[in-house]
């Protein structure tokens, strides 16, 4: 089996991938990888050096990720994407025959959704994998 977690910087997007590690991988031969999408940049003076920064946190989330996997003593591998994140995960989902494709939903309500859209439901609707949308856990009261 192979799974594809989509991580941006979003405390969501680490709960989604805590769940597949605490619940779904039980299996050692079950192949995990972590995606990051990169938003283009646009054309400006300077770009380089705003390039190298946003490489730099994409590494920086990676990393991140990448030691939740080892807690588990689960091997990830890591893919930067860099464009649109709804086109490209369901992209590359295909091209590495994933049979599952986790990602975190962002608790939007329907009219910031129909206004943002939304990454989870675009890929729900678009990726040749199945898809699970991990919704934000609810923090208990204080």
């Amino acid at each position: 089996m192979r799974v594809a977690v989509a991580i941006d910087n979003s405390e969501e997007s680490y709960n989604a991938l805590k769940w597949i590690l605490d619940y779904l991988l039980t299996q050692p031969s079950t192949k995990l990888t972590l995606v990051h999408v990169m938003e283009p940049l646009p054309p400006f003076h300077g770009v380089e050096s705003a390039s190298r920064a946003q490489a730099q946190e994409a590494a920086r989330i990676l990393a991140r990720a990448s030691e939740m996997c080892k807690a588990k003593m689960i091997n990830a591998e890591s893919l930067i994407l860099e464009g649109d994140p709804k086109n490209l995960l369901c992209e590359a989902t295909a091209k590495m025959n994933v049979d599952l494709l986790a990602i975190a939903s962002r608790g939007l309500g329907q009219i910031k959704r129909a206004f943002l859209g939304s990454v989870s439901d675009y890929c729900a609707h678009h990726a040749k994998c199945p898809v699970l949308i991990v919704k934000p856990t609810k923090e208990s009261p204080k």
